[in-house]
């Protein structure tokens, strides 16, 4: 080959080199397995490159690349196999550090329903969309970037970056106006911001900028060429600035076990770049740990209960698919489900990591998965079509309780949903957040609690008198009335409509004769109703049919474990008494007593 051919062969490779690495901006350590494969990539260009200058023999030049690429690829396996759980189980499995064990109650903070975030990114999107569509020539220089939720002066809100859309558009403006906010509770409260204190933002550092401008390579060229660099938000502080957070790391075993160690904040407008460390990183930081190494790190304290060979899965976990964002007392966490290997819908328990300090809390207790949530949720709407939200988790009234929106094929919010965490057979929705609680409390009431723990004994009465107050409410389709009556003030009588007809046209002021069961437990349900004041006529069929239905009801079975009281008959028995029957009875009640 001519020293011209080889020249150009030259001067294309060390090109090919060099934008290979200015467009993918690799770490330039072997401690990173990308690190690793450009500078191997480098060298091994560097020594075809001496091979073709040195030797005439061509075939000896493809033995050389043969070679290189098989030194570069047996390297490669080896440092994936030494840093793989074979040989780190214990290292991986303790990364997440010591889990504190809770009670769902103190995991979960019970919150005001007002406050509860139920927008989600989607739909935060979407409503950022709507307000940058305001503005025509705003909305045809610039798109949305990804929303990141974050908490801002005790407010829970998506920040929402504007990105160029192309390089021309890049060139001509070089930066973009503000950012866009919306409610996590409310989507309705939506802010384009363009100033902060006064001053008109110019935001000249995106992920979608070019050259000098663009993220990566702005932190590259500020010193980071050696640093891991992953995952990024964009976030405000509590003034309303906006930076952008990377996330630094460095790998435990080999190119495996990511551990972040701290954050790049780059100012979006100025470009300053600082870094620091998780301990000293600025308090409205919500995001230090990228969600992917925590989830693998879950994952792996999970899996690795018994080091790697556990071919029978004997007590190893998983986490569900879904990873939540979640607020509690300010701090803000990733949430999800934890669930033995094999099983689909059930949870074994819920574990929680801090965001900025990975501190990792769990409560173990059965519940659904956040699938399995979502699933009944939309069966509560299912002629509607709705799609559910990815829940979120609270405690209603002290009750763990999963809360999600219900969106629309527009991804509008149209209804809300609570799921019974322990048993997601419990749910209700509603057109409101306070709505839905209503119901959902009822539903547990009516539904959550298979076992009443009453007296030892119910008794069962007769009573006639005025009807002082009555009240109905609709529960599911079905409708239930609460009355209060004359001389029985301490007791609240309940009856589905089913019990009689008459029900629904009783009033304040009638008179009533009801039979009902006291079980001292706080409920009093009637069993038998009839309003004095009405006497329907009743065909002859229907006297037969209530001939035969006589010793069926509930006072008049025979199984029942129901005493029958009767003031004026118990009274004519104790009179016909013994002076030894009375003291015997006597007796008998001052020991139970």
């Amino acid at each position: 080959m001519s020293k011209t051919g080889k020249l150009v062969i030259s001067i294309i490779s060390a090109g090919a080199l060099w934008l290979f690495y200015i467009l993918l901006l690799p770490t330039l350590s072997v401690a990173y397995l990308g690190g690793f494969i450009f500078i191997a990539i480098a060298i091994g260009t560097i020594i075809t490159n001496i091979a073709m200058w040195v030797s005439e023999d061509g075939e000896a030049v493809g033995v050389t690349v043969g070679i290189s690429i098989m030194v570069v690829l047996g390297i490669i396996v080896v440092g994936l196999v030494a840093g793989s759980a074979i040989f780190n189980s214990s290292v991986k499995r303790e990364q997440i550090g010591e889990v504190e064990v809770l009670e769902y109650n103190d995991m979960i903070k019970q919150i005001d329903t007002s406050q509860i975030p139920i927008v989600d990114e989607a739909l935060a999107q979407k409503q950022a969309d709507k307000k940058i569509g305001e503005d025509i020539a705003l909305g045809s220089r610039v798109k949305l970037g990804d929303a990141a939720i974050q908490e801002v002066n005790g407010e829970i809100m998506y920040v929402v970056p504007l990105e160029h859309t192309g390089f021309f558009k890049w060139n001509r403006n070089r930066s973009t106006p503000g950012y866009i906010t919306v409610s996590a509770s409310n989507p309705n409260k939506v802010d384009f911001v363009t100033e902060v204190n006064g001053e008109k933002l110019n935001i000249q550092y995106q992920k979608s900028a070019y050259f000098g401008h663009d993220l990566l390579r702005h932190i590259r060229n500020e010193g980071y060429r050696t640093v891991g660099l992953t995952e990024c938000t964009f976030e405000i502080d509590d003034t309303g600035r906006p930076y952008w957070v990377v996330t630094t790391y460095k790998n435990r075993t080999m190119w495996q076990s990511a551990e972040a160690t701290g954050v790049v904040i780059v100012d979006a407008q100025t470009g300053k770049t600082e870094w620091y460390s998780v301990e000293d990183t600025p308090d409205w930081v919500d995001i230090i740990q990228p969600s992917s190494i925590v989830e693998e790190q879950i994952d792996n304290w999970g899996k690795l209960i018994h080091g790697w060979w556990n071919p029978s899965n004997t007590d190893k976990t998983k986490k569900t698919d879904l990873t939540l964002t979640v607020y509690v007392d300010g701090d803000c966490y990733y949430f999800t489900g934890m669930t033995s290997v094999g099983s689909d819908e059930s949870c074994v328990g819920f574990i929680m990591v801090n965001t900025r300090n990975k501190h990792a809390q769990i409560a173990y207790m059965s519940g659904a998965t956040e699938e399995a949530a979502m699933k009944s949720a939309e069966g509560l709407v299912q002629d509607f079509g709705y799609k559910s939200t990815e829940p979120l988790p609270l405690n209603i009234n002290g009750i763990p309780t999963y809360v999600m929106a219900m969106k629309d094929e527009e991804g509008l919010i149209k209804s809300y949903a609570m799921i019974n965490i322990e048993n997601y057979s419990i749910a209700a929705k509603g057109a409101t957040l306070a709505e839905t609680s209503r119901a959902y409390l009822q539903s547990v009431a009516r539904n959550g609690n298979t076992h009443v723990v009453a007296s030892a004994e119910a008794y069962g009465y007769s009573y006639e008198g005025k009807v002082e107050r009555i009240s109905s409410v609709v529960e599911d389709g079905s409708t239930y009335y609460y009355l209060v009556v004359e001389g029985e003030k301490d007791k609240i009588f309940t009856a589905s409509y089913m019990i009689s007809e008459e029900l629904s046209i009783t009033r304040d002021g009638d008179t009533v004769q009801i039979s009902y069961i006291d079980d001292k437990n706080g409920t009093v349900d009637i069993v038998a109703f009839d309003n004095i004041a009405f006497a329907t006529p009743v065909s002859e069929e229907q006297e037969k049919r209530d001939e035969l239905d006589k010793g069926t009801s509930v006072l008049e079975s025979e199984n029942n474990q129901i005493i029958e009281v009767n003031p004026e008959a118990n009274q004519e028995t104790w009179e016909n008494l013994t002076d030894e029957e009375k003291a015997k009875i006597l007796e008998e009640y001052s020991k139970n007593n």
